[in-house]
């Protein structure tokens, strides 16, 4: 069988300023054609397609099209959209038949003129291999499944692990689920329900809490002969769109079994809703822990996830470093935060190890929620901008910073960079001679992935209340298109 392979992936937030060019997908994962087969060492949905197709013992041949993923950011710009669109078509026109399509997609990508940018790519590939041709895709967990996404596929295999460590897994079933599917063993019919809440992405951890608990249910039904396959979506909550909202897609030959499945979930789903509630911090609680708490070994790790470039934010806020000047922190407590700022990444760079600076930091983008800050230092380090992640994002993908420096302030160490890139993996600041397990404080950008990496390094771990646009208090977010009634916002419905 001829199977086409390929990915567009990224996530947006609709709260955000930040936004991606095509020079943003070059810079994290981008693959064309024949460049997809090749051996990679990045454990994601791509080297699942591969590991499966080796599997069937020459049965299938791969027609590689194109891999792309960037970093989260806002809105997409039709540009970007259209010329990565381009660049799938002109591969698929390389393509003159095939059995199937195995694609990766994010499932909560908006265009800065629809809602729906995931959908577009399905009917795009879709118009292109006909109504008969199978269609299976991958989803992040996060995803906001659509009407269009699901009658545009004949199989839909979600991310079961948050923080995400099964890309590759997932991507080895959607193939393996695909492969039933050419040979006629399998038709599965999608039953999607949507279900109308969204909850911070704090508590969406699937191996303990409330998630836990769901896909214990979801699992079990799997077990039970009610679903074939079942897949939850909390979706990312920073989406101010009409068609919003967690869902639960359920797939199985039997149509009625698997309605009546996903209706099933779909109700616990929605009981579970108040357990997602997060506790936040103000930074100077997080300073009072370290004044009086001095006997633990371990760092405290604090996430500014209302500036998580993993979640779409621009990653150039400088809220918690003001804050902590404010505080004195930089005369008592070792400290390490990042900081996405082109401008003054450069200008540390080209100063050079050792030199005095004085620089203006932050809100280069996101210039709704704060102003930059004046600092003075001294550049300690410039960094290469590369770095591979271990298992916490996508295991030894290397990520690309940019032009980077670390520039101290007091006890204060401030890596500032270029790109903005996912930062819950202490390789980021080991990546340039800075050492999170040897500090007081350790910052992220984070809602949640980055408890993979960290909760092995401490214990000590909270969320911070600042501003944003991936704030976890979504209450404060001006939401104006999504549907009403909706959770948080409305309960007694």
């Amino acid at each position: 069988m001829n199977i086409v392979i390929g990915g567009l992936i990224q996530e947006s937030n609709t709260f955000s300023e930040a936004r991606s060019a095509l020079r943003d997908f070059r810079h994290y994962y981008f693959r064309v054609g024949e460049e997809l087969l090749q051996p990679q060492k990045a454990e994601n949905e791509l080297s699942g397609f591969l590991r499966a197709a080796a599997e069937e013992a020459g049965d299938v041949t791969l027609l590689p099209a194109i891999f792309a993923q960037a970093v989260s950011s806002g809105k997409v710009p039709r540009e970007t959209l259209d010329a990565l669109k381009q660049a799938l078509l002109e591969q698929l026109g390389l393509i003159p038949e095939c059995d199937g399509v195995l694609f990766s997609l994010h499932g909560a990508w908006v265009a800065e003129d629809n809602d729906d940018a995931d959908g577009e790519i399905v009917d795009l590939i879709r118009g292109h291999v006909g109504p008969d041709v199978p269609i299976v895709i991958t989803l992040d967990s996060h995803a906001n499944v659509t009407g269009k996404i699901v009658e545009g596929v004949d199989g839909i295999v979600g991310y079961r692990t948050f923080p995400h460590i099964d890309y590759a897994d997932r991507g080895y079933s959607a193939a393996k689920l695909l492969f039933r599917i050419v040979r006629g063993e399998t038709k599965p019919h999608l039953a999607m329900r949507k279900v109308p809440m969204i909850v911070p992405a704090e508590r969406h951890e699937t191996y303990r809490g409330p998630m836990a608990e769901l896909w214990t249910e979801a699992l079990a039904g799997e077990r039970d002969g009610r679903s074939a396959l079942t897949s939850l979506f909390l979706v990312q909550p920073w989406l101010d769109i009409a068609e919003m909202g967690c869902s639960v897609v359920v797939m199985d030959d039997d149509a009625d079994r698997a309605e009546k499945e996903a209706e099933r979930l779909a109700a616990l789903m929605w009981g579970k809703r108040s357990l997602f509630d997060v506790k936040l911090y103000q930074v100077s609680e997080i300073v009072r822990l370290l004044e009086t708490d001095k006997t633990r070994s371990e760092p405290i790790v604090v996430s500014d996830s209302a500036d998580s470039p993993g979640a779409g934010s621009a990653g150039d806020s400088n809220f918690v470093l003001r804050e902590l000047l404010r505080l004195g922190a930089e005369r008592r407590y070792r400290c390490l935060l990042s900081m996405v700022d082109r401008e003054a990444a450069g200008a540390a760079a080209d100063a050079g190890e050792g030199s005095p600076v004085k620089l203006r930091v932050g809100h280069s983008l996101s210039r709704s929620v704060g102003q930059p800050l004046e600092i003075e230092g001294t550049v300690v380090r410039i960094g290469s901008g590369r770095f591979l992640f271990g298992g916490g994002t996508v295991a030894n993908l290397e990520a690309n910073m940019g032009r980077c420096a670390v520039v101290s302030i007091g006890t204060v160490s401030l890596l500032l960079m270029e790109n903005p890139t996912f930062t819950g993996d202490p390789a980021m600041y080991r990546s340039v001679g800075l050492e999170p397990a040897e500090a007081d404080l350790v910052l992220v950008k984070s809602a949640n992935q980055f408890r993979a990496e960290y909760e092995q390094l401490s214990g000590r771990i909270y969320i911070l209340d600042t501003p944003g646009a991936s704030t976890a208090n979504l209450r404060s977010l001006p939401f104006r298109r999504i549907p009403r009634p909706m959770y948080p916002f409305e309960d007694d419905f």
